[in-house]
């Protein structure tokens, strides 16, 4: 089975690279960063690359994250264990990076507000009440299918949107329908290879990116993007196939 062509960009479109390397980095324009007054990040655990680089880019942005785990003593507590573990493994790289990351969160809380909340149906229009230039990144574990109802009620008032899809197999027309009412345009695909393939050997796990105002690029579209990288530089990359393929 392959990917209908709903999940192929129709244009090839200009993208950077936002975020770190490998996993935690989207491929996007970054004039939709600088025309984004908001960034909501719906999905944080214990990595915010992301948001940090957006704020690189546009220094007068407001970044709102929103996670059911994140918190300091979240933090605090996960990368002494993981210290701890190092310690045992003589790793003493990881441990550096993990202190690291204990002071990263306190001095990031200046630049980005962290909200300790699980998102549910209902909490976009609520959060995104009179705002408007919103640039939306939501990865939250499969209850992304709960909220796109909502996301399309919001879609005039958002101007970027990245999202990971997880259990494809199981949700492609849902899927393909978010897509189909969806405004903003389809700029970007990438198969996370931390997800398993399924039956047929397609990603189970997908991402996508979504402009108002893209760039389109003369040239045909290209899959992988030059710029893409493995979530999951230790295992094999995943090639999507589409039906016009």
């Amino acid at each position: 089975m392959t990917f209908s062509l709903f999940f192929k960009p129709k244009h090839n479109y200009f993208l950077e690279r936002i975020g770190k390397e490998n996993d935690g980095g989207y491929l996007i324009n970054s004039d939709a960063i600088l025309k984004s007054k908001y960034l909501l990040s719906f999905g944080i655990f214990d990595d915010w690359s992301f948001e940090k680089n957006f704020i690189e880019y546009n220094k007068n942005v407001k970044v709102i994250c929103y996670d059911d785990v994140i918190s300091f003593n979240f933090i605090f507590t996960r990368s002494i264990k993981k210290i701890i573990l190092d310690l045992y493994k003589f790793k003493f790289t990881n441990i550096f990076n993990n202190l690291f990351t204990i002071m990263d969160y306190i001095l990031i809380k200046n630049k980005i507000k962290f909200y300790k909340k699980k998102i549910v149906r209902g909490d976009i229009e609520k959060i995104m009440n009179n705002l408007d230039q919103v640039f939306l990144k939501v990865d939250i574990e499969g209850n992304e299918y709960e909220i796109l109802e909502d996301i399309l009620k919001v879609q005039n008032n958002i101007s970027a949107l990245i999202i990971e899809f997880h259990d494809v197999d199981k949700n492609r027309d849902v899927i393909e329908r978010f897509i189909e009412k969806f405004k903003l345009n389809l700029t970007h695909i990438h198969p996370n290879n931390y997800g398993k393939l399924d039956k047929n050997n397609d990603p189970i796990i997908i991402e996508l990116s979504f402009e108002k105002y893209p760039k389109i690029l003369e040239g045909n579209v290209t899959l992988p993007n030059i710029l893409d990288q493995k979530n999951n530089p230790k295992k094999n990359d995943i090639f999507l196939k589409f039906n016009d393929s």
